[in-house]
């Protein structure tokens, strides 16, 4: 671990100033963090997890407590369209006009990574992507700016041995893949697959038909793809031919095929760099634009 962490931009002066109760890692004396040892980082974090794991148990309990609450909604807890006509009419039979009432909030749809990328006149390219990963992340908003910070470091295993064990210069297991292509150290494309445990695959297959197959970004975006589920279970998405999946189905892959814009298969932005300007594509899967100004 480095000796010092220089403490430099505005979010995270303003991140020193949370009080330590909230399990935030980040101090500093005259904006240098003082050097600790990585059995004391770990006792952090394990205390770090301990809390939250607490937390996390007591409002499963209280959803446990009250399985009527879901009921009232007609919903399962995992989350629907707030927009959902069925879901809209049962908040609605809720209003009682004879009598003023603290009506119960609503269940809010699971939240998803945002992706996006940008590229500029001078060359200059962004490719970023944002996730809290569970809920609000690790709870702690920086002061003065709204900005939550996120707590991936969960994915990290305090089990010695583990594949995921917490180290120095690691990073946990995760989705998160803010994607960059060079050639010859210099840009060729910015790119992300958002979508869960899709990722990955989603940015590999990208990837197989820009490089090996020619395709423009968009083309690769837009075509069908494929995901690997858990044991011999494969989803694939419509579009695929026929004798491709009988081929497959004969090698002993259980597929399922999905609708044809279905977002189990991950949502791609994509900029690639040309010698006179960009190319923007933006999938079908998911909300999303290439716009140039």
């Amino acid at each position: 671990m480095p000796e010092a962490l220089d403490v430099t931009c505005p979010c995270c002066e303003a991140l020193l100033k949370v009080d330590p109760e909230t399990g935030a890692v980040v101090w500093a004396d005259k904006k240098k963090a003082p050097a600790k040892s990585f059995d004391d980082l770990v006792s952090r974090v394990e205390a770090q997890r301990s809390v939250l794991d607490e937390k996390f148990a007591r409002s499963v309990q209280h959803t446990k407590r009250d399985e009527s609450f879901y009921a009232r909604f007609g919903v399962t807890s995992d989350g629907i369209d707030p927009l959902d006509n069925a879901y809209l009419k049962k908040r609605a039979s809720l209003i009682d006009m004879k009598r003023a009432q603290n009506p119960d909030f609503g269940v809010p749809p699971r939240g998803g990574t945002v992706y996006l990328t940008a590229a500029d006149a001078s060359g200059m390219m962004v490719s970023y992507i944002q996730s809290n990963y569970q809920g609000f992340g690790s709870g702690i908003v920086v002061p003065g700016t709204g900005i939550s910070l996120q707590n991936r470091g969960y994915g990290f295993s305090l089990r010695p041995g583990h594949a995921n064990e917490v180290g120095p210069r690691k990073r946990p297991f995760q989705t998160i893949i803010p994607s960059f292509v060079t050639r010859d150290g210099k840009p060729v494309m910015s790119f992300g697959v958002m979508g869960g445990s899709m990722q990955a695959q989603g940015h590999s297959q990208v990837m197989i038909r820009f490089a090996d197959y020619h395709q423009n970004p968009q083309a690769a975006a837009d075509a069908p793809r494929w995901r690997i589920d858990t044991g011999l279970d494969v989803g694939i998405e419509q579009g695929v031919s026929a004798d491709v999946i009988a081929e497959l189905r004969r090698r002993g892959h259980a597929l399922t095929q999905a609708d044809r814009w279905s977002t189990d298969f991950g949502r791609a932005q994509l900029i690639y760099k040309m010698d006179d300007g960009y190319l923007a594509a933006s999938e079908r899967r998911t909300d999303g634009q290439a716009v140039g100004f």
